[in-house]
């Protein structure tokens, strides 16, 4: 199981930031200790492990442990975005950045 704890943006077309890589740790379950190192990936290397491992990556809130799903989603570009809930602190774009 993966949980994506911090993203990093870049300015992209029409000045717009858009998620490049996300920083990401193996843990048992959603939001339980780390059991790796943290590790990045870019928003392509994300996209593809979330396609073929549906369910086993989430977004994870460091104020209040809450987490989210991802999903794949292939639109003119190929990204990962969290499923929709009631918590938005759980919303990737509410992650710390690192660069």
């Amino acid at each position: 199981m993966i949980d994506v704890i911090a993203i990093q943006m870049e300015e992209g077309y029409n000045h717009l930031e858009h998620i490049v890589k996300l920083k990401w740790v193996e843990a048992d379950r959603p939001g339980s200790p780390a059991k790796t190192q943290p590790k990045i990936a870019t928003r392509k290397e994300m996209y593809d492990f979330v396609k073929d491992n549906p369910e086993q990556v989430f977004a994870i809130s460091q104020n209040d442990n809450k987490w989210a799903y991802l999903e794949a989603v292939n639109a003119h570009v190929q990204y990962v975005k969290t499923m929709p809930d009631s918590t938005k602190s759980d919303n990737l774009l509410s992650l710390p950045r690192f660069k």
